[in-house]
């Protein structure tokens, strides 16, 4: 399992070897926050369509939900890196392993299941609220919030991840590292130097031709 300290770090030389700073302003990052939460959710939702108290997850569903709780705790990691605020304690509770590939009921019912998506929901939405109105290119703490404030929100989103993370079976540190190792793959630093293409379109031109536009 990765320390926090590791996997920042690891992240860090991750986009800088690529050039990725250029896009990883606190807004840039917030919203692709948001956009993960969303696929993660997005994931879980066919979850609720058997209708039953018992909800079990499948090898394959089990992979994907842990491959999007890697996700969104890399944009959040990446996102307390940049702020320069420290994660530590809101992911204390990230470092007692619950990782499964098992099939097997899910640690709740269906109920705590939504309830645990909703409190990811909501406090990420709190957390765009934050940077809805600053500038994209904005690099500092954001001028509308205090740094206490935005330090309280940005731990209830990684508590919330931890909750929902645990009903599902799924180590977030774990998850985490295991997303940015794929990544590396994913993203040849000399194709994705300096762009922002996703890396199923880094071989439809050279970095240097490419416009950023999404954020990778």
């Amino acid at each position: 399992m990765s320390t926090l300290d590791d996997l920042i770090s690891a992240q860090r030389d991750f986009a800088m070897a690529r050039d990725w700073e250029q896009f990883h302003s606190p807004k840039n990052l917030a919203m692709a926050l948001g956009g993960e939460v969303g696929e993660l959710c997005l994931e879980i939702d066919p979850l609720f369509e058997a209708g039953t108290d018992i909800i079990e997850l499948t090898s394959v569903a089990h992979t994907r939900l842990r491959n999007e709780v890697g996700d969104v705790a890399l944009y959040l990691l990446r996102l307390y890196d940049v702020l320069s605020l420290d994660p530590a304690e809101a992911f204390s509770l990230a470092l007692s392993r619950t990782e499964t590939s098992e099939s097997c009921p899910i640690s709740g019912t269906p109920a705590s299941l939504a309830q645990a998506v909703c409190r990811l929901n909501g406090s990420t939405g709190l957390v765009l609220e934050v940077f809805q109105w600053e500038e994209s290119t904005h690099t500092a703490l954001p001028s509308r919030m205090a740094e206490v404030e935005l330090a309280r929100r940005l731990r209830s989103v990684a508590t919330s991840l931890i909750g929902l993370a645990k009903v599902i079976g799924v180590d977030v540190l774990d998850a985490a590292s295991a997303k940015l190792a794929a990544n590396e793959q994913r993203y040849p630093v000399d194709l994705s130097r300096g762009s922002s293409r996703k890396y199923t379109e880094l071989q439809m031109g050279s970095s240097e031709d490419i416009k950023p536009h999404t954020l990778p």
